[in-house]
């Protein structure tokens, strides 16, 4: 009687050794096709195909944590998972007879299913299944329903499934269910503070609606709109809509600082010539400037003042204002400025931007593009200073006579004065030189033109480079026609005064 016990355990424990053990190893995935979440209900509906046709009493399907405890735990599961090249590996390792395994990548916009058999011993393929889906809920269906007779059903000793018994009569009816819409349009109308920003509903843009203010037709209920402005920052919010020509308004948020730069001119010296602004390298107009939060190298240039550089730190929602009065140095070159009347020296009175400075000889800095005159008629004359260069020039006096003994001298009036051929000379210098400085008027123009085609935004980097090219070739061709212009010009008045 006391063997008796001992020789059933026996028996079982022999019965269990020879049972078939069956491991199904966790679905395996790319990083775009199935979430974690999603491979353990692949793997679940695989053990479950297998339970379908694989009789308990001849075959032992390991649970999944008798296979990752077989491999050394989870982490060295994933390790194993790395260096194996076939599941067959991870069977023997595991100690089991059969080992199947699903996997999936993704091929476009479906989901490529791949189920394999292996018997671990042989290393042989023994069944395996190929299929494709749109998500997890295609993927789930072809497990059910192919991989228990597709798959584990090729395993020897395994039983195709019995039908059931069918009870009679009807049952089951399904009956159509009367089609109601219960949704609700309203129109709203959309405005924005700052406006032009461009919208989307639920992230869906609108047709009707694509930059505010707009109108747009909204179904009832919590809407989410998302405004987007060049500068400002994202706003995402969520309003609740339920009424006709309800008003949402949005308020964006500046992402970015102002820069505002003063222009300033000395004794108005230049004010008819405007100032270049750069910024980073890229020009830009004076005034009010946007910037987005960063650091800045500013540049000043005017023809007839000294360059102005500084850096500039903007934040969002700044302000600087950099004041150019206090800060700007005309450029100026030496003069030596002599008169003469029939070949001898005189004095004569000099001014400079309608200010006396002194009588000839003259001898100073003059500001490049200020005004020089000459004489009790204040004649003006072109002197062609040089930047940090001296130049000489002399008048040639024809109203006046050197002063001896304080007494002016008066010249004889002349009378019966023959026309000179000189006169039509001047008078051709004179009038070339005014068509070119109205010439180089004109380039200067195209030149302001060609800077406002370059501060356009949103352009193509081509489209910057020719305007900054035509912005340059109109600048030198201004620069060459007032130059040809003042010399022509004042060729025609020395012709004048010398004749």
């Amino acid at each position: 009687m006391r063997l008796t016990p001992l020789l059933l355990l026996f028996l079982a424990l022999a019965a269990y050794g020879q049972q078939t053990s069956v491991a199904v190893l966790p679905s395996d995935s790319d990083d775009t096709a199935l979430n974690n979440n999603e491979l353990k209900a692949l793997t679940d509906e695989m053990r479950e195909a297998a339970l379908k046709v694989l009789p308990t009493n001849t075959f032992t399907l390991l649970k999944q944590d008798v296979v990752i405890k077989r491999l050394g735990g989870a982490e060295n599961y994933i390790k194993e998972c790395m260096e194996s090249t076939c599941i067959v590996d991870l069977g023997k390792k595991a100690q089991v007879d059969y080992v199947s395994q699903a996997s999936v990548i993704k091929l476009g916009n479906r989901i490529r299913l791949k189920v394999e058999l292996y018997n671990v011993r042989s290393e042989g393929l023994l069944g395996m299944l190929n299929g494709e889906a749109e998500n997890i809920d295609g993927l789930l269906a072809i497990v059910k329903n192919r991989v228990s007779t597709e798959v584990f059903g090729k395993i020897p000793g395994a039983s195709s499934r019995k039908a059931s018994y069918v009870a009679s009569g009807i049952s089951g009816l399904e009956k159509a269910i009367d089609y109601e819409l219960n949704e609700r349009l309203y129109l709203a109308n959309i405005s924005t503070e700052p406006p032009g920003a461009v919208l989307s509903f639920d992230g869906v843009p609108s047709a009707s609606c694509p930059k505010t203010p707009c109108k747009a037709e909204l179904a009832e209920g919590n809407v989410r709109i998302i405004a987007n402005l060049e500068q400002y920052e994202i706003a995402d919010t969520t309003v609740f809509v339920n009424q006709n020509n309800q008003s949402i308004a949005i308020t964006l948020k500046p992402n970015f600082g102002v820069l505002e730069i003063k222009p300033a001119y000395l004794e108005n010296i230049g004010r008819d010539r405007q100032w270049s602004l750069s910024i980073n390298d890229r020009l830009y107009s004076l005034g009010e400037i946007r910037l987005s939060p960063n650091k800045y190298s500013v540049r000043l240039n005017h023809e007839c003042y000294e360059n102005i550089g500084f850096d500039v730190g903007i934040n969002k929602g700044s302000r600087e204002v950099f004041d150019m009065a206090g800060n700007i140095t005309l450029r100026k070159g030496g003069l030596v400025l002599n008169a003469e009347l029939n070949g001898e020296p005189v004095n004569e009175s000099v001014f400079v931007n309608e200010k006396y400075v002194g009588e000839t000889p003259f001898i100073g800095a003059v500001p490049l593009c200020a005004k020089v005159e000459v004489g009790k008629n204040r004649e003006a004359i072109y002197v062609g200073l040089k930047y940090n260069e001296k130049v000489r020039y002399t008048y040639k006096s024809s109203l006046y006579a050197p002063m001896f003994s304080g007494e002016p001298y008066t010249p004889a009036p002349e009378i019966g004065k023959p026309f000179k051929t000189s006169f039509l000379v001047a008078l051709g210098l004179d009038v070339f030189g005014v068509f070119a400085i109205f010439g180089g008027g004109i380039k200067n123009q195209e030149m302001r033109e060609a800077l406002d085609r370059y501060n356009e935004r949103g352009e193509s980097p081509e489209y910057y480079k020719n305007a900054w090219k035509d912005v340059e070739n109109n600048r030198s061709s201004r620069n060459m026609l007032y130059i040809v212009g003042g010399v022509l010009l004042a060729s025609g008045i020395g012709v004048h005064i010398w004749f």
